[in-house]
């Protein structure tokens, strides 16, 4: 089985590149990646969107439709190694662990033309921890000549097996400073549910449709929390716009978050 690890973003979110972010064990985040690509046993192959030099010494797939995303990584190394399934890692998994590529592996039904993990908040597949038969990848070509440039979409038009994470946070991604701190949270600190107090206000009590409200989370900062609920509730604002607040004092945006804590999210003040 060969491996895709895809470092083709432009990472203006997060600043800085992903594939070498330096994670807290000292270990670069492409070195921890090919290491994990490494469980398959076959060739391992980096996307890319140019032919610029890659971050570590491994062979480089450029795809041939610019702003084609994923679709046209798949697209690029089908056309390379188009006789074998692909697994495929996203660059912005700073959780995933041996334990979660390994079940993947475990769990792989090539009678389907792919195999996934369930997104954990809405259920969905996730299309950057998977891996594609021939009958699906193969199908990746065909969707970038219509337009179709959505991951996620492709892979449910699949009808793929999917599975349930092993551990829960392992595909939670990072393409913000807020993010990235957040895994490394989860990281160093663990990933323990909690029951978390939120109060809204303003444009989000508009768009949630309640002032307040009991949570259960996985994360470990106001950041991870907002980020989740934005995820799940679609809230209209982005973290960069809004203040936290941690029972009563105003907060950082990686402060450590615990059980029982209250959390209110502040947008602009309207005019302001």
């Amino acid at each position: 089985m060969t491996t895709l690890i895809l470092i083709g973003g432009k990472s203006q979110r997060m600043g800085r590149d992903k594939a070498t972010i330096e994670r807290p064990d000292g270990i670069l985040q492409i070195d921890w990646l090919a290491r994990l690509a490494k469980l398959t046993g076959g060739e391992v192959f980096l996307s890319m969107r140019d032919d610029s030099a890659p971050p570590v010494d491994l062979p480089v797939v450029t795809d041939e439709v610019a702003g084609g995303g994923p679709l046209a990584a798949l697209a690029a190394i089908h056309a390379r190694k188009p006789d074998g399934p692909v697994l495929v890692l996203g660059c912005d998994l700073f959780l995933l662990d041996e334990t979660t590529v390994t079940h993947l592996l475990s769990h792989r039904d090539p009678n389907r033309s792919a195999t996934c993990f369930a997104n954990r908040i809405d259920g969905r597949p996730e299309p950057l921890c998977a891996i594609y038969e021939v009958s699906g990848i193969s199908q990746a070509a065909e969707a970038l000549g219509r337009g179709d440039h959505c991951a996620r979409r492709f892979l449910e038009s699949l009808d793929p097996l999917v599975l349930e994470l092993p551990h829960a946070a392992a595909l939670d991604n990072a393409n913000t400073p807020q993010e990235l701190a957040e895994c490394f949270a989860k990281l160093q600190h663990g990933v323990m549910p909690k029951i978390m107090h939120v109060l809204y206000f303003a444009k989000l009590r508009e768009s949630r449709g309640l002032d307040e409200e009991q949570v259960e989370t996985l994360a470990c900062t106001p950041a991870g929390l907002y980020e989740e609920l934005r995820f799940r509730h679609r809230l209209p604002l982005e973290i960069g716009s809004l203040r936290a607040a941690r029972n009563g004092d105003f907060c950082t945006w990686d402060d450590l978050i615990s059980d029982g804590d209250e959390i209110v999210f502040i947008p602009p003040v309207a005019g302001g």
